[in-house]
């Protein structure tokens, strides 16, 4: 009777140890993210655990009806049949296969033998199963070391298998959003690069003097962030020059937002240009105006002349201060806005007309472009 109870404590206390190191595997698993790197790293730890010759995971392909491993880290991941072999049994039945002969189980695949040059003897196959219960694999230990496998070593592979699974999907997720991240950040190149082209200096067509002096002032602005103005007629290609100053400048990939200033009433300008706070009034809704959109890139006043005297003092403040205050908010918001203003006014009239101030003009023309 010592004897038996002997037994049965030592066999617990074997049992607890078995899964406090699936517990140490787990913990290894869940900081690998690269899934060829965790497949081989589940195969290693659970042939050492199981005391097996090697182990495997091959994971459900249920479009094309297939199983596929990663043999080594590394390698070319090798495809068979789903239907055919134990570990392809084990995934479709969803049930525990344990195999004291391989070769005489007929629905051992000795092609995957063949394949790999290996001799395989006892066999034990768990299902993968994700956390929805669906099977997306099979985990697979061969040939072990010291007799067969035994039921305890079921249970083994089964609570591995249970954690290995959620491991492998959160693998495949990463995977998934990674490449996709890199094929966005590919199309967006693309994109920036097509963008670029269409506004580089080379698509403002002239061969004049004039409209050569203007490309070679773009290309000297290229490393500089100063303010310009660009005067002239309207149908000119003000709006043009502006863009192909934006994107061949160091701000050519952040953003760029323009503002038609004549195409607003004064009541809407501010609004436009700062952004309004929620509850201003009833039933009004928050948003950010023009000088937040275009926060590390440029703002585009088309028509600036048009502007109000109000609205002037307070673009002539964002300039001094680069700060703005929303429309009905006590918030000040840093800014770093470089501005390209266009007009077809000449300012320098406005100025002593009295309706544009000269401080915003000088403010305005560090660079002063002039279209004809």
């Amino acid at each position: 009777m010592r004897v038996l109870k002997g037994a049965v404590v030592r066999e617990e206390s074997q049992r607890g140890e078995d899964f406090l190191a699936v517990l140490r595997i787990c913990q290894k698993m869940n900081a690998e993210w690269n899934l060829a790197a965790l497949l081989d790293l589940i195969a290693g730890e659970a042939a050492k655990l199981l005391a097996a010759d090697r182990a495997s995971i091959f994971l459900l392909d249920r479009e094309k009806s297939e199983l596929w491993s990663q043999v080594a880290l590394g390698s070319q991941p090798i495809r068979f049949d789903a239907r055919l072999g134990i570990a392809g049994a084990a995934a479709l039945t969803g049930q525990i296969i344990n195999v004291k002969d391989a070769h005489e189980d007929p629905r051992f695949n000795k092609e995957v033998d063949v394949r790999t040059g290996y001799r395989t003897r006892s066999m034990l196959t768990v299902p993968l199963r994700n956390h929805e219960g669906e099977v997306i694999g099979a985990f697979q230990a061969l040939n072990k070391k010291k007799g067969v496998f035994t039921t305890n070593d079921e249970e083994i592979a089964k609570a591995l298998a249970a954690h290995a699974a959620v491991a492998i999907e959160t693998a495949q997720l990463i995977e998934e959003l990674r490449q996709h991240r890199d094929q966005l950040l590919e199309e967006n190149t693309q994109l920036w690069q097509e963008v670029e082209r269409k506004f580089s200096t080379q698509s403002i067509l002239g061969t004049s003097v004039k409209m050569q002096h203007i490309v070679r002032l773009i290309e000297q602005l290229r490393d500089s962030a100063v303010n310009v103005l660009i005067t002239g007629e309207s149908g000119t290609g003000k709006e043009l020059v502006a863009r192909a100053i934006h994107y061949n400048s160091v701000r050519a990939r952040r953003p760029l937002v323009a503002l038609n200033c004549a195409a607003l009433p004064d009541s809407l300008v501010e609004s436009e240009l700062f952004g309004i706070e929620k509850g201003v009034a009833t039933g009004v809704e928050g948003r950010i105006g023009k000088f937040e959109a275009a926060d590390g890139g440029t703002l585009f006043l088309d028509e600036v002349g048009d502007l109000g005297l109000a609205a002037q003092a307070k673009i002539l403040r964002v300039l001094q201060e680069q700060v703005i205050e929303r429309l009905g908010g006590r918030k000040e918001i840093p800014v770093d806005v470089r501005i390209i203003a266009a007009t077809n006014k000449n300012l320098e009239t406005e100025i002593k007309k009295g309706t544009f101030r000269e401080d915003l003009y000088y403010r305005l023309k560090v660079i002063h472009i002039r279209e004809h």
